[in-house]
């Protein structure tokens, strides 16, 4: 393991105190946090970031300059690398060069600890950047992120050396947690919440359900595991929040922006057709709002046949029954090359009296106006078509779309079974 530490320079020289072991029983006397930090975590090697202040100072009543008293100290305890010439000012260009030391201590899944006790400036929060930056780009496992606190110490002169590492995991948990809410990608909070415990391990496979089920439009999916979301989020909050105790706030997000996909039984068309339709209605507002128009024209596509099974009582997962319905919003008969009629619909006559305000923006939405369908396989076959339209004009189409599909949920007064 490796440990980064910062040395200041003090004039009138560090106060000797006694610090406590963090991570078990124990303590060390010194006037060096540094010394205490090779006592506790046995760091091969400790690199010492260093200004010419803090390299060249010497102490009132010392005699030598802080940073020698601290090699001899720690001499043949561990690999001590110093590392020279530290900005001492606060610009943009010494921040981005204590950043690039920071990082350039370490090699791809180094283990590491940082000591931030002697930071100077803005030192603390480069720290913290610099940690989630090496996690993500070089796979670094962080040991911990720890300061001596100095001015916390006891009567006894007893100085507790605190983990703020839960602070970076907080960045952590809250960057997956927003990943998740904004795109609905749910791997890295899905992986966060692995662990032993069998509520933690509900909840994850939740989140993963719901992530893949919209990645991969499985509405059904995405139904059933929403519906017993809220319960697994309540469940597994408790002991997630023990070491990440904001982590139920995120959680709050999370059941707020998916929950409101949730049915149990998300297939029963006897008892909840309306509901699900409206369900699927929001997973396609919901994909629009995200960017992610292909799978929103492709669920929008396939709600107007949802519809009209649930019109005539029909079970929209059988196939005959989808390929039924898709014909009465074609017109309804299927005719040869000379215009004859091969084959009408058994529910065209049913279908027709209809009242028109209910069934012609369906025929707008599908073959009419907006060519649902047509646009649908315009984007799925990447545009390999004779005419076929440009980005802009499927995003803006897509978005008359929605407004138009929310009308026709209003037309036909969809009511939710559930509620």
């Amino acid at each position: 393991m490796k440990a980064i530490s910062f040395l200041g320079f003090n004039k009138r020289g560090y106060q000797e105190t006694t610090y406590l072991n963090p991570l078990q029983q124990g303590e060390y006397k010194t006037k060096f946090v540094q010394e205490a930090l090779v006592e506790f975590y046995k760091p091969e090697t400790l690199y010492i970031l260093l200004t010419d202040t803090a390299e060249n100072g010497i102490p009132d009543n010392e005699t030598e300059s802080t940073w020698k008293t601290l090699q001899n100290r720690l001499a043949e305890k561990v690999n001590l690398k110093p590392i020279y010439n530290v900005p001492e000012g606060h610009t943009t260009d010494d921040i981005w060069k204590l950043f690039g030391m920071l990082t350039d201590c370490l090699q791809d899944e180094d283990c590491v600890l940082f000591d931030i006790t002697n930071g100077f400036r803005s030192l603390p929060v480069l720290a913290l950047i610099a940690v989630s930056y090496l996690r993500v780009v070089r796979k670094v496992k962080i040991k911990g992120l720890i300061y001596g606190a100095f001015d916390a110490k006891d009567s006894d002169n007893k100085t507790p050396i605190f983990d703020l590492l839960p602070i970076v995991s907080l960045l952590e948990w809250t960057s997956a947690t927003d990943l998740f809410i904004k795109t609905g990608n749910g791997e890295l909070l899905s992986n966060l919440l692995q662990s032993s415990e069998t509520k933690t391990q509900n909840l994850a496979a939740s989140i993963e359900g719901i992530a893949q089920g919209l990645q991969l439009l499985r509405p059904m999916d995405v139904m059933r595991e929403a519906a017993i979301l809220p319960d697994r989020i309540n469940a597994a909050a408790p002991s997630v929040s023990i070491s990440i105790p904001q982590f139920a706030a995120l959680l709050g997000r999370v059941e707020k922006d998916y929950s409101a996909f949730g049915l149990q039984n998300p297939t029963d068309y006897q008892n909840y057709p309306q509901s699900s339709l409206l369900r699927q209605l929001k997973m396609v507002e919901w994909y629009a709002a995200k960017g992610q128009t292909v799978q929103a024209l492709s669920m929008a596509r396939e709600w107007l046949p949802s519809l009209v099974c649930y019109h005539f009582k029909l079970d929209p997962l059988d196939k005959q029954n989808r390929d039924e319905m898709e014909l009465l919003l074609n017109g309804g008969k299927i005719k040869d090359n000379d215009g004859n009629t091969v084959r009408e619909s058994v529910y065209l006559e049913n279908w027709s009296k209809l009242p028109k305000q209910k069934q012609k923006p369906l025929n707008k939405l599908w073959g009419g106006e907006f060519n649902l369908a047509n646009l649908r396989n315009d984007v799925l076959h990447a545009g390999f078509r004779k005419n076929p339209k440009n980005a802009q004009e499927i995003l803006e189409q897509t978005k008359k779309i929605i407004k138009e599909l929310q009308n026709v949920a209003e037309q036909w007064n969809l009511q939710d079974e559930s509620v």
